[in-house]
């Protein structure tokens, strides 16, 4: 593969109560006045802080936009493009069993010390091996990995593996010597390559960084960043609209218009990775049935769970997958929305009368989950189709009696992704889970070619294909995306994250 030059990548107010707690997240070092953000600093509020400073100890996202501020990976997804570009990989191959990744020369972490291939050997020991390490799993297909020289680093795989790069995407590299030399801990690691350096740290709290001068890349516009944990949405929204903060995220839907009006803030919003489906495990009846899958699928219209629950702030899924993801397919389209169609098909397929469900959701963990399954409910019952809502919570929905034992036929989901094979791997690949039941040969076949082709065309071809079986059958219902939405200072230059990242280095100010 050429050399790849990076692209620096990376939501009801309480009106009362809300403006009080300000004063709890005003801090005597960190005065603020409710003026535009500036080229010296720019204060972000997010619900995610960083609750450890060993940079593995993780495995959701939100954190990792954090980290890239400090620490960098070998690649990252651009997200215009939806490809892998290099960042401290300055080029890669793709041989079969092997992958060799050319490293960035002069390159230096925050101490001055050079970045090298023993740094790359050292990370990726660290996140198979060390205790706390919650990202082991993304290496369970590598044998072995060899620097052959100081820039060079041969990673070898089982078998041939396509999709390493989306394994190592965020997959940040740390100094094997700054390691050591605090005995070989990672629980207090602070320097890397990063655009800018860690100046102080509170559990879950405040993060202060200063511009890293010395960036092998184009230096940051903004000197000081300081990044302040604020869970709930409405401190969040408070802080932005009285000048305590500069950038939050999951700005809530209802505040849109109140943020844009206020002559200091605006609103940034960007199509999100997260997919939202109804998933069908196809070894519980009736969803061993296709024709009853179609039918569901005919039966439920997000066009209307997007006006009216979301106000517009989402898109429409056309098919298995989202317009911004590797393998997506513009030649797919979704099923039409048509209670009379479903309720022939379901006549097929021997339920004359209808029939009865129960739609398992988590309610905590998705945003207005339960009244989009309300919706959906009631959407069903045009067809024919009496759906009971049962609400659980996430451990339970999520685990070994319920979605992941295999033991949901019908639930409500979401998925964030930026490669098709995430999604076809985890839900449709035979035996990889247990979340839809499903297997088809064909299908498997196609799953596993594409993990197995390096030529990224020809692999989004395969993924292409797959995605047109995963339509016919259906084992899901595909649903939305819904928008990442962001409040702004008004004077900062800056698209948005479609993975709920504010990423400081990106930002430009208005003069």
């Amino acid at each position: 593969m050429p050399s790849t030059e990076a692209k620096m990548n990376r939501r009801k107010f309480l009106k009362t109560g809300a403006a009080l707690s300000l004063v709890g997240l005003t801090t005597a070092t960190h005065p603020r006045r409710a003026f535009p953000a500036s080229k010296n600093r720019v204060v972000v509020f997010q619900g995610v802080g960083l609750d450890s400073l060993h940079p593995y100890a993780y495995s959701g996202g939100g954190i990792s936009g954090i980290w890239q501020h400090v620490i960098e990976p070998l690649i990252e997804m651009d997200y215009s493009r939806s490809e892998y570009v290099g960042v401290l990989a300055e080029s890669w191959e793709f041989q079969g069993k092997k992958w060799i990744f050319r490293l960035r020369k002069k390159v230096r972490f925050h101490d001055g010390s050079p970045f090298t291939s023993k740094d790359v050997l050292f990370t990726l020991d660290r996140i198979v091996n060390d205790r706390k390490s919650l990202q082991a799993s993304n290496f369970a297909e590598v044998t072995g990995v060899e620097a052959p020289d100081d820039h060079t680093v041969t990673i070898t795989t089982k078998q041939p593996n396509a999709v390493l790069l989306e394994r190592l995407n965020n997959r940040f590299i740390v100094s094997q010597s700054a390691v050591e030399k605090n005995g070989n801990q990672l629980d207090n690691y602070k320097i890397g390559t990063g655009p800018y350096k860690l100046v102080s740290w509170q559990r879950a709290g405040n993060l202060v960084l200063t511009r890293n001068d010395d960036y092998w890349r184009a230096k940051p516009e903004i000197k000081e960043v300081l990044v302040k944990t604020v869970k709930e949405e409405s401190a969040r929204v408070a802080g932005l609209l009285a000048g305590q903060a500069d950038a939050i995220s999951n700005l809530p839907i209802e505040e849109i218009d109140r943020v844009e009006k206020n002559p200091r803030t605006r609103v940034e919003k960007v199509q999100g990775y997260r997919m939202y489906f109804l998933a069908m495990n196809v070894t519980h009846k009736p969803f061993d049935n296709k024709l009853v899958r179609q039918a569901f699928n005919h039966s439920v219209d997000p066009t209307v769970i997007l006006k009216h629950i979301f106000e517009g702030n989402g898109y429409v899924l056309n098919g298995p997958l989202s317009s911004n993801m590797i393998g997506y397919d513009p030649a797919i389209k979704r099923y039409p929305y048509d209670p009379k169609k479903a309720r022939e098909l379901l006549a097929k397929a021997g339920y004359p009368n209808g029939l009865e469900v129960k739609l398992y959701l988590a309610p905590d963990r998705h945003l207005k989950g339960k009244v989009v399954c309300q919706v959906i409910a009631r959407q069903l019952s045009e067809s024919g189709i009496k759906a009971e809502l049962v609400p659980q919570e996430y451990p339970i929905y999520w685990g070994r009696d319920g979605v992941n034992g295999g033991k949901l036929p019908f639930y409500y989901a979401g998925r964030s992704a930026y490669d098709a094979d995430t999604f076809y791997d985890q839900y449709f690949h035979t035996g990889v889970t247990k979340r839809t039941g499903y297997s088809n040969a064909e299908l498997d076949k196609l799953i596993e070619e594409e993990q197995q082709t390096g030529d990224h065309k020809k692999r989004v071809a395969v993924l292409q294909q797959a995605g047109r079986i995963v339509m016919e059958d259906v084992p899901v219902v595909p649903l939305y995306t819904l928008a990442e939405i962001y409040g702004l200072a008004r004077n900062i230059i800056w698209r948005g994250n479609p993975n709920n990242e504010i990423i400081v280095a990106d930002m430009k100010i208005k003069a």
